[in-house]
């Protein structure tokens, strides 16, 4: 219930810039909710949502928020387990500057997605990506995704 009211505040605030939301394991369903919020919300330039249990359903919702959101420059993300699903949201996002998925096992698969997103994205300057068990195959896609 907490997780459905504070997503129902994102949905209405229009003076909230930030929000630290960092280790408070709000899990999947508080993930999703959160998304769907970011689709509406105008305001929100910096989300911190690591360390929140979150997995692969919150990276689709987020990729979803990801095609409307205007605003979301800064996204992090340590500490969860979202794979391969935030990728999607690369191609699309105009806005976000930073993004952090560190630690979150993506493994060679995921991250070549990701260099494949990072092709057409214009606006990512920050990406980090410790902690993920990065091979030399996710080590040659993002050497050449960042050549382009």
């Amino acid at each position: 219930e907490a997780g459905k009211a504070l997503a129902d505040a994102l949905k209405t605030n229009r003076t909230l810039k930030t929000l630290g939301l960092d280790s408070n394991q709000l899990g999947d369903e508080t993930g999703k909710l959160i998304a769907e919020a970011l689709k509406i919300n105008n305001s929100l330039t910096t989300l911190d949502l690591s360390g929140n249990n979150l997995g692969n359903e919150t990276g689709k919702a987020l990729a979803e928020a990801f095609k409307t959101n205007a605003t979301l420059q800064q996204l992090y993300l340590c500490d969860n387990r979202l794979g391969a699903s935030l990728a999607e949201a690369l191609k699309y996002n105009k806005t976000l500057e930073r993004l952090s998925l560190s630690n979150n096992w993506l493994g060679d698969d995921a991250v070549r997605e990701l260099a494949q997103a990072l092709r057409t994205n214009e606006k990512l300057q920050e990406l980090s990506l410790k902690k993920n068990m990065l091979g030399d195959e996710a080590g040659k896609a993002l050497a050449e995704a960042l050549k382009t």
